[in-house]
């Protein structure tokens, strides 16, 4: 009895805090409509029909993640007040990169904008936008936190084949230093670079660019600033 009584407690917490964070997240969307001249422009804006920004209201509903990215964009509030109420501060952004932010069963990254060619350059304040990514998903077949991600784009062609220009890399930046063989994202300077990190029987390390035309490189191993090492990638076929 005494183990079911501790369930029943149990459950009844955790619905009253899904209670509160839907009553939490209602008011955010009221704030939001408040920008708007009425509920039919919010809903043309987002692409949905007025009856579903009625139901986000009342609480009937909830917006997707599609809807929720659409509607953060279109009031030009951060996601990460959107889905939690909590905000990043200017200040934050200028020192550090925008953290992923849970909400649900979801896990929102910011994806970044980055430069061209061999090397990308990775700013704080170019957030483009955000994907969303099942966290259970991430610790399951990632083995990692969300966290722990960073989520870039590859431009330029400095790691064709294997990474071709708009594919989407997940970082782990849980893994600063070299441990295996593999893709890794580098600090050189002012710039990061996505390069091939291959283990020599000496122990310093190839740096290599998977594009031949690109020239592989021998380092001393401490001599690399290891950003994190890439474990995922998206892109069209």
């Amino acid at each position: 009895m005494l183990n079911t009584g501790s369930i029943t407690i149990l459950a009844v917490s955790t619905t009253m805090v899904n209670m509160a964070e839907a009553k939490a997240l209602q008011s955010r969307l009221d704030q939001v409509l408040r920008k708007f001249g009425s509920v039919a422009d919010l809903a043309r804006q987002i692409g949905v029909s007025d009856n579903a920004i009625y139901k986000w209201l009342s609480g009937r509903g909830q917006p997707s993640v599609t809807n929720l990215v659409a509607l953060a964009k279109v009031s030009k509030v951060s996601i990460e007040w959107l889905a939690t109420g909590h905000e990043v501060t200017g200040a934050q952004r200028g020192t550090k990169r925008a953290a992923a932010v849970e909400s649900g069963d979801f896990a929102y990254l910011a994806r970044y904008d980055v430069g061209a060619g061999g090397a990308i350059a990775l700013r704080s304040e170019q957030v483009v936008d955000y994907l969303a990514f099942k966290s259970e998903w991430v610790r399951a077949r990632l083995n990692t936190e969300p966290r722990n991600l960073l989520l870039i784009e590859m431009l330029g062609d400095a790691m064709t084949p294997t990474l071709d220009e708009s594919d989407l890399l997940l970082v782990d930046l849980s893994e600063p230093h070299f441990r295996h063989d593999g893709i890794y994202v580098l600090k050189r300077e002012d710039d990061l670079e996505v390069r091939r990190l291959q283990r020599r029987p000496d122990g310093s390390l190839n740096v290599i660019c998977d594009n031949t035309a690109y020239p592989a490189s021998v380092v001393a191993k401490d001599s690399l600033h290891v950003i994190g090492r890439v474990i995922w990638v998206g892109g069209r076929l």
